[in-house]
């Protein structure tokens, strides 16, 4: 199921990419990761609220449900969004050298 998910939303990323504006293209991936991230953190809230056992019942396999879509969702997103900033995640991790000696 993940590796669907992962080529969909390649897919749609790909077609984002030749059709949108790279600002609101970052933007909506952006946002979907961010709410991605949200509804994961709903469903384990849920879960943990509910205090439930290791064993899975009837009534909180909606939200285990939730949780394994989101998840796998928030990490291919990820994955997406490290994409779309490469440059300056790697700016910011291995800064230039004559950016260091400025004084």
């Amino acid at each position: 199921m993940e590796i669907y998910l992962l080529i969909a939303l390649v897919f749609i990323y790909a077609l984002t990419a030749l059709l949108v504006k790279t600002d609101i293209m970052r933007r909506i991936w952006t946002l979907a990761f961010i709410a991605a991230f949200c509804v994961t953190a709903v469903a384990i809230a849920s879960l943990r609220m509910s205090r439930q056992d290791v064993m899975m019942t009837a009534d909180s396999m909606n939200w285990y449900y939730v949780l394994y879509i989101f998840g796998s969702m928030s990490a291919v997103l990820g994955v997406i969004n490290l994409w779309m900033y490469r440059k300056p995640l790697w700016h910011i991790l291995y800064p230039p050298a004559a950016a260091e000696h400025k004084e």
